[in-house]
This record gives C-alpha cells, structure tokens and sequence, in this order.
C-alpha cells in the first residue's frame, strides 16, 4: 500500500501522465485495468492529460486508447493541444539561428537527426530506424536534401538520436553550447531532443493547470525519464517509476512499480480510494 502525502486535505484535479515507461511498457499497449482506472479517476471530475515527448499523432493515439480526455502535452511540454476543441492551446517552436546551432550540433556527434514539423518528420537520410520509428509512431518522414536549408520553418522540436554513451554527454555539451537559447533534454536514452525555451513539461503542466483554475499542490505528475523530472518536482504530488532515469526518481515524492507490474493502475485507484479524487476547488 503506498504512502499518502503528507496533507490529508489534499484533493488532486489534475493527473500528468508520461506515456513510454509510464503509461504502457515494452510491449506499448494499453492495458484495460489502466482505461478502467483513468475512467474512475475522470469520473470522480479530476482532469487526465496525458504529458509526452512523443509528438501530436502517436500522443493523441494513445490518449484516446486510454479514455485520457484532457489536452495532450506532447513534444516534451513544447505544445498542448485541446482534445475537445481539436486544436493547440500552446505551441513555442524554435527559432532559426537555434536550430541551425541543434542541427550543427547533432549531426556532428550522432547518425540520426530529425526535424519535428507540423505533421511530419523530416530526415537528410532515411535509415531502418528511421523507416521503424515511422511505422511504429504511425507519423511520415519526409527527405530533405538539407535540413539547414529549413532551419527558417520553425520547427517544434530538432532531435538526434544514437548510442546511449554518446547521447548522455552530448546532451550536457548541447545544453552548454545553446547557453540557455533552448531547452535541450531527453525522455529516452537514444533521444537528444531540442525544443525551444518555454517548452518543458513543467511550462507546460503549470500553464495547463492555470488554465483550469488549478493550484499546483493539487496536481498529480508521473514519468520515468529525464524528460519527467521538472514536471514532477513541480507537481503538489510528483510520482516517478521504479528503474527509470535517478533523477526522476531522486526528484519524485513517491516511487511506483512500473506498467509491467501495474505500478500506475495501482496508484490511481488506491488514490482513488482514498478519496484523493475532486474537480478544481472541491
């Protein structure tokens, strides 16, 4: 049985889910005990959004295979699109002098690099992982012969991707060349994910939450990556997943099992329970 915190009178009206090792395991799938335990919480009238590093599409798949009816934060915090309105809320994209320095950046140190624009992914060349991430994101890549040349499209995100051991100290390399120009992080251990200042999914929950006239100790957020770490320090309730990224962990209130041995559903509906459930102001 987990811990609750420490203020009894805690309601929670707003629930911040990372997808990948949080929501769904290895396996991607949405169990129906999670669908079961977001219904109870929604209908108890908190909010379940769901807070992602992957873009609109595959985020709004998932959002719906869940039953989570809050706008979706995607592109680590960089936009938050409203699900019932069918359109971004919030939206901050890069400028052109920033990703031209992502893109120098990431193409001299790792193989892959994409462009994150609009609908569509944009590649100088095509790889097998890139083909795989298309058909598992269910997203198109499209070919440029130069991404330099659409350093001016203002894209939402620039990211690379490549052997762990060379992404972990090239994000810290990045985050020191862009001298505080963008937010430069990563939400799975092969990503190198540039996105513009602003974005982050701490911005993102705290805009969110303010929008729905929600105070911040009444919001609930829960990752595993590095990607998760500002949004659950800044959440009233900040959760991370056992193995996930130290930290997040290190950052978090309370630790979870992770979706193979159904820490989140677990966690909702003890929760739930408990009456830890009201729409803003309860």
């Amino acid at each position: 049985m987990l811990d609750f915190v420490s203020d009894i009178d805690s309601i929670y009206s707003l629930v911040a889910l990372d997808i990948d090792g949080t929501m769904i395991g290895e396996d991607r799938i949405v169990t129906p005990e999670l669908v079961d335990a977001i219904a109870r919480v929604q209908s108890l009238g908190a909010v379940v959004s769901v807070s992602t590093g992957r873009m609109l599409t595959p985020a709004r798949r998932i959002a719906e295979q869940a039953g989570a009816t809050g706008p979706i934060i995607c592109f680590q915090g960089a936009m938050t699109f409203d699900q019932e309105a069918n359109s971004a809320v919030r939206h901050v994209r890069l400028n052109e002098a920033v990703t031209a320095r992502a893109i120098s950046g990431l193409t001299s140190t790792v193989p892959e690099v994409m462009m994150f624009l609009g609908d569509d992914v944009w590649v100088e060349k095509r790889s097998e992982w890139t083909d795989g991430y298309s058909q598992r994101m269910g997203v198109s890549i499209r070919d440029t012969d130069s991404l330099m040349d659409m350093a001016d499209r203002q894209p939402t995100a620039i990211v690379g991707v490549g052997d762990p051991a060379v992404v972990e100290p090239l994000v810290v390399k990045l985050q020191g060349q862009m001298n505080g120009t963008a937010l430069v992080t990563h939400s799975l251990s092969m990503f190198c994910e540039v996105e513009a200042i602003g974005a982050g999914k701490d911005h993102a929950v705290e805009h969110l939450a303010g929008s729905l006239g929600i105070d911040r100790k009444s919001v609930i957020a829960v990752g595993d990556g590095k990607g998760d770490q500002s949004m659950i320090e800044w959440a009233g309730l900040g959760v991370a997943v056992e193995e996930g990224h130290v930290d997040a962990i290190a950052s978090a209130d309370r630790v979870i099992t992770m979706p193979e041995n159904s820490g989140l559903v677990k966690f909702l509906n003890e929760l739930a329970d408990a009456g830890k459930f009201g729409t803003p102001n309860d």
